[in-house]
């Protein structure tokens, strides 16, 4: 079976720590958002075999750029395939229960 080097791009890296620290800091104890983004990268590095189990975001334009969701517990992870070089490149990490396509576009507004 092919296995897949996972990138966790500066963007994905800046979600992660804002999810640490609002759960560190506003709802758990330390340790448990800890455990949290421990579990979190370990859903994220599943995708070390089989990234393209999950399916394409339908809108346009991360359906054409192959951008692929993964769900993690209230949390969407956003990631692209690259096969030519066997990477997969998680861009984002989003709240589940916020408007998914305004976070996106604000994301790629930023960039």
């Amino acid at each position: 079976m092919k296995t897949y080097e996972i990138i966790i791009t500066p963007d994905a890296e800046g979600d992660l720590r804002q999810l640490r620290d609002y759960i560190a800091g506003t709802l758990e104890p330390p340790i448990t958002a800890r455990a949290f983004l421990h579990m979190m990268r370990g859903e994220i590095q599943t995708l070390k075999e089989m990234p393209e189990r999950s399916r394409l975001v339908d809108q346009e334009p991360w359906h054409s750029r192959g951008v692929r969701k993964l769900f993690v517990k209230n949390f969407i992870v956003y990631y692209r395939v690259a096969e030519d070089a066997s990477r997969v490149y998680v861009m984002n990490v989003i709240y589940g229960k916020r408007d998914q396509l305004k976070a996106l576009r604000e994301l790629i507004s930023q960039d």
